[in-house]
């Protein structure tokens, strides 16, 4: 099977880590008064987690879709989905959501956000390997450019290209 239809069970598992990071940063909001409120009714933290649920819920809709693609090869040959590498495309932005998703949930935690003890530190570096692991964002990218132009390699991709 192309590995741009294998199964995207790896980028279901770190939509794990924002999602978790998300859920910390909601309910320390919820906790947490500043000026006489909770911080989630500050427009600024109120927005920061909105926009963390917007790019999960974007973010699992891309590996869904990428899911169901890779069961279903039929749509691809009547062009009702496009010949592009779709469990790539769900790495590339779900590895992109989770880590921004993890630094804006530790932003909503201020200062503490960053200490050791906190799930935020450790949501953050599960979020940086996921961003760095296997090929990387970076060759994913060019293999879906190279899918949008119907251009395939002759030689395989090196990391220092």
């Amino acid at each position: 099977m192309d590995p741009g239809r294998a199964a995207p069970l790896a980028q279901a598992l770190n939509l794990g880590i924002g999602r978790a990071a998300y859920e910390a940063a909601l309910e320390y909001a919820g906790l947490r008064v500043q000026g006489g409120r909770r911080i989630v009714e500050h427009q600024a933290i109120g927005t920061k987690l909105a926009e963390i649920a917007i790019r999960l819920d974007i973010a699992r809709t891309a590996i869904w879709r990428a899911a169901w693609a890779s069961d279903h090869p039929g749509p691809f040959a009547d062009r009702s989905l496009p010949d592009l590498p779709l469990t790539t495309i769900a790495k590339v932005f779900t590895a992109e959501t989770i880590y921004r998703a993890a630094k804006d949930a530790a932003e909503c935690f201020g200062a503490m956000g960053v200490m050791r003890d906190m799930p935020l530190q450790k949501y953050i570096h599960d979020a940086l390997i996921c961003l760095h692991t296997g090929d990387g964002n970076a060759d994913d990218k060019l293999r879906i450019a190279e899918a949008l132009v119907n251009h395939r390699r002759t030689q395989p991709m090196l990391a220092a290209e």
